[in-house]
């Protein structure tokens, strides 16, 4: 089975068992713009400066399955002349009428991951959920690379938060296990000697803060 990506694991271990996200909360939906504005930031694709998104480079071809993001990324820059804010992106998908932009997203996302045709179940016409072994997979990597001694790689912390905003982390940690990573955070942040990845940390957070909270405010309404 191959690799995974940031917002692929995410999307795989959020949508339900019918293939959507639930149109009552918006949270797992913002959660997961965030996890493709913060891949394609990772992969040095757009820029965040002051909670605000431009294009750097173009979009890789392993990437493809975020062009529908990237795109409106480029066309709302461009309509602005200046670089957007990062929650106008999340509210096109939150604040929408139709769940049309959601649906080009999500449906490139499970076009990427069907071409491994062991991750995905066919539930219907166009609707897909990731099989059960996928998620043990899924899961007991990200307990293995959260809790061990050495330093947890970016993408583990960055995937453990969204989960955890999102309210899903508890479905594959145990308590014990959710105070464990809890308290290694907590020494990442105030080791010394890891400074670079406390500041991204710090950059994450808040972008992940201000992108949550526009998906928060459709929630429930």
């Amino acid at each position: 089975m191959k690799d995974l990506s940031l917002t692929q694991k995410f999307f795989i271990c959020t949508v339900n068992e019918k293939g959507n996200f639930s149109s009552y909360d918006q949270v797992p939906v913002a959660c997961l713009i965030a996890a493709g504005v913060l891949e394609m930031y990772m992969g040095k694709c757009i820029t965040i400066e002051r909670k605000r998104l431009s294009i750097a480079e173009k979009l890789p071809e392993s990437m493809r399955y975020l062009k529908s993001l990237y795109d409106m990324i480029e066309q709302e820059t461009a309509n602005r002349g200046k670089p957007v804010k990062a929650e106008k992106i999340v509210e096109k998908y939150t604040g929408a009428f139709t769940d049309k932009k959601l649906r080009e997203l999500t449906d490139s996302l499970v076009q990427s991951m069907d071409e491994d045709t062991r991750s995905l179940e066919k539930m219907g016409k166009g609707k897909y959920r990731p099989k059960r072994e996928l998620l043990f997979d899924v899961a007991d990597n990200l307990r293995t690379e959260l809790l061990r001694n050495d330093l947890p790689s970016k993408d583990a912390i960055v995937f453990a938060d969204l989960l955890d905003r999102a309210g899903h982390l508890k479905e594959y940690l145990s308590k014990y296990e959710m105070k464990e990573l809890k308290k290694r955070l907590h020494e990442i942040r105030k080791n010394k000697e890891e400074s670079a990845v406390k500041k991204t940390i710090r950059q994450i957070d808040e972008l992940v803060d201000t992108l949550v909270s526009a998906g928060s405010v459709f929630s429930d309404v």
